[in-house]
Formats: structure tokens, sequence, C-alpha cells
């Protein structure tokens, strides 16, 4: 049932951006006139034009009762204080904060740790700080959407998937006691990311970048559904719950509300929640281990 779900998820109807093929943005991008419109810090000239006529375009489409309509597949949003998207962008950092909040508690116990249980807590290490910068990519992006940051942002979206499915990986089936496994494991997911990243550079398309995350997404939530402690069972599904919920709200777009907020947005704000509880019940997880392996070896 739990993959059915997943897989029902991935039936998503896609609309054509129609906002920039319309007569009168191309007419009003034509006869901007960048020196007498509102100026704001790190916009250029023709961006801030293009900002302008989405916003003019948009105001008369309300005003005729029509739907909103995306430009060059984006939401028009309102800026705040120069910042394009935001909210997202104060989602994005308050993901960044409880993700180096957990790092700080990772790295305590990686410490305390030796062996192979060290080598687990390096999966976790190495996931959280990759979140974190996937997170910081995410804050340039939605403060200000350029070509440049729009490639960070998806390139570091990707790793952070990536990450936690090799971490869940690792952990479930115990990869962390065998070297050379893990090493084939890591060179399998290090050529993934190459694959992903050159085919991008290639040939830009939003479609495969999209099923590929969700893809790996429902692999690694129900790769969740693998670890053991049943006395954590209510623990582990509240963050399997919030995890398909974040999914839900990446698919299901709608216009943002008062241009401001829109799914995408409400996604940075549910992805803070699971964070806060998963890295500890890992931490949890990782001594229960320990102590089950001590007593089998005993016995």
């Amino acid at each position: 049932m739990k993959i059915l779900y997943s897989f029902l998820m991935l039936f998503v109807v896609a609309f054509a951006s129609l906002g920039d093929n319309l007569p009168e943005f191309q007419s009003c991008l034509y006869q901007c006139d960048c020196h007498v419109i509102p100026q704001s810090i790190f916009w250029s000239c023709p961006a801030n034009c293009n900002y302008y006529c989405q916003q003019l375009i948009t105001d008369q489409l309300e005003s005729s009762n029509v739907p909103m309509v995306q430009f060059y597949g984006k939401w028009p949003f309102k800026r705040v204080l120069g910042v394009q998207e935001f909210f997202a962008m104060i989602f994005s950092i308050g993901n960044l904060y409880v993700n180096y909040k957990n790092l700080r508690i990772i790295y305590r116990q990686f410490k305390r740790n030796e062996s192979e249980y060290k080598t687990m807590y390096v999966q976790y290490l190495i996931l959280l700080i990759v979140t974190c910068i996937g997170w910081s990519f995410s804050v340039i992006f939605h403060f200000k959407d350029t070509t440049m940051s729009e490639t960070l942002d998806y390139f570091g979206a990707f790793a952070i998937i990536l990450c936690n499915l090799n971490a869940i990986v690792v952990r479930v089936f115990q990869l962390f006691k065998h070297r050379k496994k893990l090493i084939i494991w890591h060179t399998a997911l290090v050529a993934l990311y190459l694959y992903h990243v050159i085919r991008l550079k290639r040939n830009w398309d939003y479609s495969y970048n999209t099923l590929i995350n969700i893809i790996k997404r429902i692999i690694y939530n129900n790769s969740i559904q693998l670890l053991p402690y049943e006395t954590k069972l209510l623990q582990k599904l509240s963050y399997v719950g919030m995890s398909l919920s974040s999914i839900s709200l990446e698919l299901n777009d709608f216009p943002p509300v008062a241009r401001l907020v829109d799914a995408h947005a409400l996604w940075h704000l549910v992805t803070i929640f699971p964070s806060i509880i998963w890295f500890d019940w890992n931490v949890w997880d990782i001594e229960m281990l320990k102590i089950t392996n001590n007593s089998e070896t005993k016995v």
C-alpha cells in the first residue's frame, strides 16, 4: 500500500507556461524603461523590467478575474525587501539552521565512537555537510533567481537526496561493516551524481530532474520502513508522514497566496520539522545497534 501510494504521486498534470507568451507581456518588455520604474539592489535593468512587466500583467489578469499564469515556468512573486521569494528564503534559512544544529550533535557522537560505528556516523556527517551546503544554495536562489543560483540550487537538492539515500542504505544493509561493498556503493552514487550533472548541463530538462528526484525520494522513504526497533515506530512513522507530505506539496503546485507563498515555499516549511526528530532517532538507533551487537557477541 505504501509503495502504491508513492507511485500514485508520480502522476501530476503539467501545464505550459503562458505568461511569457502573452503579447501584452512582450509589448511591456519592449517598451520598458528601467530608469522610470522602482529599482532594487542586485537587480539588473532587464531583470527589473521583467519583474515589473510580470507584476503589471498579473494585476491586469486579476482585475479581469482571470487566473494567475506563470512566466518562464515560474509564478510572479512580489519582492519583499529586494528578495524575490521572501518566505521560501526564510524557510530555507530555517532548514539550514536545523541541519547545522544536527551537524554539531552528530559530530559529538562521531568523536565518541570507534571502528565501524564511526564509519556510520561519517555517513551522517557527509549528509549534514552536503545538506547545509544545499540549503545555503536554496537561500541564494530564492533571494534572487539567476541561471547560476538556479543551477546551484538544483544540483544541491539532488546531492541532498542522494546523500539521504546513501545514509539509509548504508544503515539498513549495514554496509559500514563491509569496506569493499561500501566503496562500490559510494562509487555508484558518485557516478550517478556526475551523470545527472552532465545530463542537465547538456540539456536542462525540468521534467527529468523532477522525476529522478521523486523516484529517489520514494526509494528512500520506503527504505526507512526496513529499519528495526519498533519501540520507536511512532516517531519513525511521523518522520515518514511529514516526508510524504512535503513531496505532495512539491508536486501539487498552486498560485502563490498574495504572490508570496506557494506550494514550494510551504514544502520548505514542512521539511524543517522531520530533521528536528530524525537525527535524534538516528543517534538512538546506532546506540541500540551497539547494545544489540554486544549482546550477540557475548552469547
